[in-house]
């Protein structure tokens, strides 16, 4: 008697990934896909083309293979289950490629017919994609997803404080909050609230209107508001990197639709050389040696993200203030700001080894190393929730948006750290100032212990017990159910 015929396996639940192709999104995005491929999902990760190149080629400079090239490829970390794939962003290719204002005119044209095939499988890939996750900003892209009846999910890579803002824009002008534009209109005590929230919000939670500019202002504030409202109405969850804990105003109101996933990137990935989304090549070798040979607790860290606006004259006061302080730095200076450092100050600081400059860090790693004793930083989302991750205090400098946003958190909600300078900015911190404000928040038992509560909390919301991994691995269960 003939054997039967082995039944079919059954297909993989298989994620589509789609993050904004800014460093801060890629990163939080692309360790999202590591906890998919940890649950047995395939995934196919799209970056724009400029984008993919970009942290294509800094992850073979720093494993110091070729493997992974061209426009779609199999990344380390995930095997055949990982796909890295490039779309075009609809600019040309001798355009800038990092002008946002371009970029998000191009992008809701260019990108979705390009998606269509990934979903649905054909060609090569990974199969019939069963769930999306998308950036907020990228919402666009979600027409084209719920035309296949498949499940969505809208994930905002910064605070939720900011994210409900922007969903509840409409709500905030007809409260008589702010104008048709954004702009604050009845703040009480630098406050407003949410419709059917009795908690206070600050007033930089409205992050539109920090840049300095207010026909820029004007211009964010719609752009903001039309993703944040095509995310909330047309995906089906809509997901924040964060944790409820550190937001209570937002989490502890009724009404919020918002579902916390975060901390991310707080895992240590097995295999040391899978792409984790840098746009450069990082000097661990440097960073990690100069770190190995510094007293516990002493290094101060200095890094402003992927965008750096600081004048030259700002420049040289930071670098004779860390000089002078007396304390060892690792600092972060991207080429293009490198000019703008004192004459002969790369060689004067590295003489005793107690300075060091690199062009790019690890910064997981270096924030987790046990002689870093601060963090100087821009207060991006990533960068302060990385802060928090590691318990250290931070110093914070802010340019614009959320940053902003970021310091208020900082400084007078959690109170872990202190400012820089004045909130309307203009004015140049100098040596003597810096030195005092290292030496204040170094000095600082208080913060310390606050930081390492907020540690604590962090850990804990990522267990296997905690609060936002359970949220995700709902989700994930969620979509495999629907896959079969």
């Amino acid at each position: 008697m003939a054997a039967s015929a082995a039944a079919p396996a059954p297909p993989h639940p298989h994620a589509l990934i789609l993050p904004y192709p800014a460093q801060g999104h890629v990163i939080p995005f692309l360790e999202l896909a590591h906890r998919f491929l940890d649950r047995g999902f395939h995934v196919t990760f799209v970056n724009t083309e400029f984008t993919h190149g970009r942290v294509m080629n800094a992850a073979d400079a720093d494993a110091g293979a070729t493997s992974w090239t061209g426009p779609s490829s199999a990344a380390a970390g995930g095997g055949a289950r990982l796909r890295l794939v490039a779309v075009a962003d609809g600019i040309e290719d001798a355009g800038d490629h990092e002008n946002l204002v371009l970029l998000n005119a191009a992008m809701p044209e260019a990108i979705p017919p390009q998606l269509e095939p990934l979903l649905d499988g054909t060609g090569e890939g990974l199969g019939k994609v069963t769930c999306v996750v998308v950036d907020v900003a990228m919402s666009f892209a979600l027409d084209v997803v719920k035309r296949r009846g498949i499940t969505s999910v809208a994930l905002w890579p910064a605070s939720a404080a900011v994210l409900s803002a922007m969903v509840n824009a409409k709500k905030l002008i007809r409260d008589g909050v702010i104008d048709d534009d954004g702009a604050p209109l009845n703040l009480v005590n630098n406050s407003f609230h949410l419709t059917g929230s009795k908690t206070p919000m600050d007033a930089t939670f409205l992050a539109w209107n920090y840049m300095g500019n207010r026909d820029a202002e004007r211009l964010v504030f719609h752009y903001l508001a039309t993703i944040a409202r095509t995310a909330a109405t047309k995906a089906d969850y809509l997901l924040c990197n964060t944790f409820a804990d550190i937001e209570p105003a937002i989490f502890t109101d009724s009404t919020s639709t918002i579902i916390p996933i975060g901390p991310l990137r707080t895992w240590q990935r097995p295999t040391r050389h899978a792409p984790i989304g840098h746009f450069w090549h990082t000097d661990d070798v440097a960073c990690m040696s100069f770190l190995d040979a510094q007293p516990i607790g002493s290094v101060v860290y200095v890094a402003f993200g992927s965008i750096s606006i600081m004048t030259a004259e700002q420049v040289q006061e930071l670098a004779l203030g860390l000089q002078a302080s007396g304390r060892p730095f690792l600092w972060v200076v991207r080429p293009e700001q490198a000019g703008k450092l004192p004459v002969g100050f790369m060689d004067d600081v590295d003489e005793p080894k107690k300075g060091k400059v690199v062009g790019w860090a690890p910064q997981e790693q270096v924030l987790g190393h046990s002689s870093v004793g601060c963090f100087v930083t821009h207060c991006g989302w990533n960068s302060t929730l990385e802060g928090i991750r590691n318990g250290l205090p931070m110093l914070c400098w802010p340019y614009f948006l959320d940053q902003v946003t970021n310091q208020t958190y900082i400084c007078d909600i959690w109170k872990v750290g202190l400012r820089v300078a004045p909130a309307e900015g203009g004015v140049l911190v100098t040596k003597s100032r810096i030195m005092e404000l290292l030496d204040g928040l170094m000095e600082d038992e208080g913060v310390k212990e606050r930081v390492l509560k907020l540690k604590e909390t962090a850990e804990s919301n990522m267990s296997e017990e905690g609060a936002s991994l359970k949220n995700l691995n709902i989700l994930m269960e969620s979509f495999k159910s629907k896959t079969f």
